[in-house]
């Protein structure tokens, strides 16, 4: 609902509207418009835009537009602005729209008009300007193969437009570049296919690359695949439009891409799949000036890029003039002091979709917007130490769809001043204290809430009862709000998703995607969503929306370098098509088990201190939990990966042994053999345990390996059988026999670092077993494809440091 606005004292009201200019700003993905108006003081007019490729017939309804008008207060004053806005969104990059905006008002004055706009294509090396070669140095060459221009400098003060310098592996100093490319000939700096081309700013306080400077523009600049490091600012780009920084390491640097100047002139800045790593300490109080990506202007673009260890992780925002389409997309943003996203400052049309926070104060912030539309949708927020969404300074004009977001205390909550005009949907909060805390009353405009999924563990009953308070005032339950407020809410619980657990406070860091914030199989956020013009498109296949980011039965997106946020089902991050991995938390007894299509279950089985691993116990093709508990000395084997006793379990061994689950008969079951570290001696037991009585004398024995070596069992020649492996982690020696006999080793080669822990299994459908490496430090998997030395064929980031990874044909039953 509207509430009318005031008219200055002495004017006449003008309750007509009239239509004015209209502004189209493009990015790749996205075409926003912003109309201007005047009058309509009694604020009942209504936009609507559609849009069609041009010599087309079918006109396509875009997102929920959203007005501005001049007596809302934004960050303690009058707009002044008198606008409506909206942004067709997910066009096709060059295709040229026609983009039709209807204005309707029952007091006169509606009209319709029709403009164009093509969305942008990203600048591209010139394949047919001079190909340069640049090698380590400190002057002087020419660019040719036989006389390479000697250090980066040397190459940026010859640089004419067309220009490509391929960058050969070494180290260089940093380089300033003032020269311009042209919009079809941009010159381009590109570090090599294979090594790194390194440019190292030495612990400079300054830049380690500059763009531009402040006395004039400069444009059509990509830098490409370089090392960029040890520097106050790693890229300082001045008064910089139409420039690429992509595929980059950027890293030891107190900001990673900084518009320094914000003279006004910056935009349609491209910075994409590139990792940046800052310096600042996670977490601390106060607001560190840091920033990992601020770029400044209309236009721009960040997306795909992993951010870490800033102040701000990512901040799209003016410093001078006003910021219009500005796209920020598919990023990875963790330990954030302060925002993991900031669009302050914005005026219309920027657009925050398919990002994950984790470990920031703020998740996104919007202090403050200056009319709108500000479209955040699509995002996964958690563990943060203050709200998701950060109203402060009285923003005006948000969109608020399909969010989710999981932190201790409030779900959702407002600083100390008011903030209007604001359309939430389809979103999903969980907290431990109240659902939502609104303390602030709306003066004018609206606070349109609905279709949200709310939810929080404070208990019902006692003082701590109200879950919720809207316009400060404390309300019970979802269904006791005041009409106009969540009708069609729905209260949902951290067991709606598939893995939500929280740490023990804020402050204790979660590994960025160790959880699984999808809707649980039988989630109360299903098909509980409404739908919306053009924020569902491509997302919601079946027609009913779901609640938050994720819709049921669709795989995530793939955040940071490499990454896919488009809509649509989209490829599954999850690199293991056929066998797949899971992780163990020794210390509580959770298990979290991936299948091929990315789905994860979690249960209970165990009890702190037991050793995990999996295998087929009853010989149905799927391998599910087993336990070796050295307190007791006995195994215990699930037939299910469910939460539950035991099905079988039987004394085992001796203490100190080491389990291991493989079919080492080819019968098509498991068993469960040992490794004796203290003898290098492997026990090949072809029957399960009964009992007390333990598993009864081996079949067989033979010795393999160094005391020490670390076991694994793959069957690393697709004959059915498995045999034993062994992993050095000192040197990271791998090596295996083919047969279940003592004898030098058949295959061996060098994989993974000390602390790596090793697990075999089919990840390419192909029948044989190749390594995979869960690396604690980093949190992640490298799958090999084939058992030879080498790089990671397909990577994994998930867990955390001291879970304990398996690996096997899991959910397969």
């Amino acid at each position: 609902m509207f509430v009318v606005g005031t008219v200055p004292a002495g004017a006449a009201p003008q309750n007509s509207v009239s239509a004015g200019a209209v502004r189209v700003d493009t990015t790749f993905h996205h075409i926003g418009v912003y109309w201007e108006i005047t009058g309509d003081d009694n604020l009942d007019s209504a936009m609507t835009l559609e849009f069609r490729p041009a010599g087309t017939s079918d006109w396509k309804m875009a997102s929920p537009a959203i007005r501005a008008y001049p007596s809302v207060i934004v960050n303690g004053s009058p707009l002044g602005l008198n606008s409506w806005a909206a942004s067709a969104m997910f066009v096709d990059p060059g295709v040229s729209y026609e983009l039709r905006l209807t204005l309707t008002d029952p007091d006169g004055g509606g009209t319709t008009r029709t403009v164009t706009g093509a969305a942008r294509t990203q600048p591209v090396a010139d394949p047919t300007g001079r190909q340069l070669a640049v090698i380590p140095g400190a002057g002087g060459g020419d660019g040719s193969a036989l006389n390479p221009f000697r250090g980066l400098q040397a190459a940026a003060d010859a640089a004419v437009p067309g220009d490509v310098f391929h960058v050969a592996v070494g180290t260089y100093d940093g380089f300033t570049i003032t020269t311009s490319g042209t919009a079809a000939r941009p010159i381009s700096f590109v570090g090599p296919d294979s090594g790194q081309a390194i440019v190292d700013g030495r612990g400079t306080d300054r830049e380690v690359i500059s763009i531009g400077a402040f006395d004039t523009p400069t444009g059509y600049v990509i830098v490409r695949n370089l090392v960029i490091q040890k520097g106050r600012w790693g890229v300082d780009a001045q008064r910089t439009h139409d420039i690429v920084i992509e595929d980059n390491t950027i890293r030891d640097v107190d900001f990673g891409v900084y518009n320094r100047r914000g003279s006004g002139d910056e935009s349609n800045q491209t910075v994409c799949n590139n990792t940046i790593t800052g310096r600042t300490a996670w977490p601390q109080a106060g607001i560190p000036s840091e920033r990992g990506i601020d770029l400044r202007g209309t236009g721009n673009v960040a997306c795909y890029n992993r951010v870490t260890y800033f102040g701000d992780c990512i901040s799209v925002q003016p410093s001078t003039g006003p910021s219009y389409g500005n796209d920020v997309y598919g990023n990875d943003a963790a330990y954030c002091v302060d925002d993991g996203i900031e669009v302050d400052y914005n005026r219309a049309n920027v657009r925050v979709w398919r990002n994950r926070v984790t470990n920031a104060r703020m998740g996104i912030s919007v202090q403050p917007i200056y009319g709108g539309p500000a479209y955040l949708f699509r995002n996964e927020l958690f563990n943060l130490e203050s709200n998701p969404i950060k109203l402060n300074n009285s923003p005006s004009g948000l969109v608020v769809a399909h969010n989710t977001a999981v932190k201790h205390n409030n779900g959702l909550g407002d600083p100390s001043v008011p903030w209007t005009n604001a359309i939430f949907r389809n979103n999903l909060f969980l907290g431990t204290a109240y659902a939502f805390e609104f303390t602030t009353v709306a003066p004018s405009g609206f606070r349109d809430f609905d279709y949200d999924g709310w939810g929080t563990t404070r208990a019902v009953g006692g003082a701590s009862a109200p879950y919720f308070k809207w316009d400060n005032v404390r309300y019970n339950r979802i269904t006791d709000l005041p009409p106009g407020v969540e009708d069609h809410g729905t209260a949902v619980a951290f067991s709606d998703l598939v893995d939500a657990s929280l740490t023990a406070s804020w402050d204790v860091p979660v590994t960025p995607g160790s959880r699984d914030l999808r809707l649980s199989a039988a989630s109360a956020g299903i098909n509980r969503g409404t739908t919306l013009a053009n924020l569902n498109d491509g997302f919601t296949i079946d027609g009913l929306p779901d609640l938050g980011a994720f819709e049921k039965n669709q795989p995530p997106p793939q955040y940071g370098p490499g990454g896919s946020a488009e809509p649509g089902p989209g490829p599954a991050p999850d690199p293991v098509i056929h066998d797949s991995v899971g992780l163990v938390d020794p210390a509580t007894g959770v298990w979290r088990l991936r299948a091929p299509d990315t789905t994860v279950s979690v249960f209970y089985y165990g009890n702190p201190g037991d050793v995990p691993f999996v295998g087929d116990w009853d010989c149905n093709g799927s391998e599910t939990p087993g336990l070796y508990r050295q307190s007791d000395g006995f195994v215990y084997l699930r037939n299910s990966s469910t939460q539950g006793n035991a099905d079988v379990e039987f004394y085992f061994g001796n203490p100190g042994d080491v389990p291991l689950a493989g079919d080492f008969n080819g019968d098509g079951c498991d068993t469960v053999s040992i490794y004796r570290q203290s003898e290098g001696r492997v026990y090949v037991i072809n029957r399960l345990g009964d009992g007390s009585g333990g598993l009864g004398a081996a079949d067989y024995a033979y010795y393999f390996g160094n005391p020490g070596d670390k076991a694994f069992v793959g069957d690393f020649t697709g004959d059915g059988v498995d045999t034993v492996g062994l992993h050095r982690e000192s040197t990271g020696l791998v090596y295996f026999r083919n047969t279940n006999t003592q004898g030098i080793a058949d295959v061996s080669f060098i994989y993974g670092n000390p602390g790596d822990r090793m697990v075999a299994a089919d990840w390419t459908r192909d029948g044989i077993d190749t390594v995979g490496i869960y690396r604690p430090s980093t949190s992640r998997f490298y799958f090999r494809f084939t058992n030879t030395q080498g790089n990671a064929d397909a990577e994994l980031g998930w867990g955390e440091p001291t879970w304990l990874p398996v690996a096997g044909r899991l959910h397969q039953n």
